[in-house]
């Protein structure tokens, strides 16, 4: 059985980028304040992160915790990153989206993979797909590969073309992302937030 030193290893060093979504068009609404019975996405995300660990949330909108934007904004998951790192100074670098809820569930088996040795951890889905918004990186190597990619309207996956050393880590199920409304349902009562 695992005690509270094993859980807060696991957690040692990492720090959290939460990207909170952009213009959220195949949701239909704003991501980060959809939410599942009676909880907002982005407190569900934020609910599976001691609340020692370091974190930021990425999102143009305000959602009442600390955000930061890519600037300008809107400029896709990797400018999210970016943005995020700016504000994450731990080793260790997680990156988690709000339609993957249970993503960070999957943190401390992908940290390890990590501390290892490697320059990202990713999660790979039952169908092979890599989850590059489900992964740990090393920061020297996201911060390398950040270099040589760039950060605008490119796809997150692009990152993983900058580095050697990728270790793939079987999924869960945690890092499914649910990408509009119909998906959502899966997991309980879903709310939208009211248009301004």
């Amino acid at each position: 059985m695992r005690g509270v030193r094993d859980v807060q290893h696991e957690w040692k060093d990492v720090g959290i980028i939460v990207l909170a979504g952009g213009r959220s068009t195949r949701m239909g609404a704003d991501k980060a304040q959809v939410k599942v019975n009676g909880t907002r996405l982005v407190d569900a995300v934020c609910a599976r992160i001691p609340d020692d660990v370091p974190r930021i949330v990425v999102s143009p909108k305000p959602l009442g915790m600390p955000t930061v934007s890519e600037d300008p904004p809107f400029g896709g998951p990797v400018a999210g990153i970016a943005a995020g790192l700016s504000r994450i100074d731990a080793p260790f670098v997680a990156i988690v989206s709000v339609d993957a809820p249970r993503s960070p569930e999957l943190i401390p088996v992908l940290s390890r993979a990590a501390r290892d040795g490697a320059d990202v951890a990713v999660v790979e889905a039952a169908d092979g797909y890599l989850q590059p918004l489900c992964a740990v990186w090393n920061r020297a190597s996201l911060v390398a590969a950040l270099d040589a990619a760039g950060s605008r309207d490119i796809p997150a996956k692009r990152l993983f073309d900058a580095v050697e050393h990728v270790v793939r880590v079987q999924g869960t199920g945690a890092e499914r992302d649910y990408d509009t409304r119909l998906e959502l349902d899966e997991l309980g009562d879903v709310e939208f937030p009211a248009t301004e």
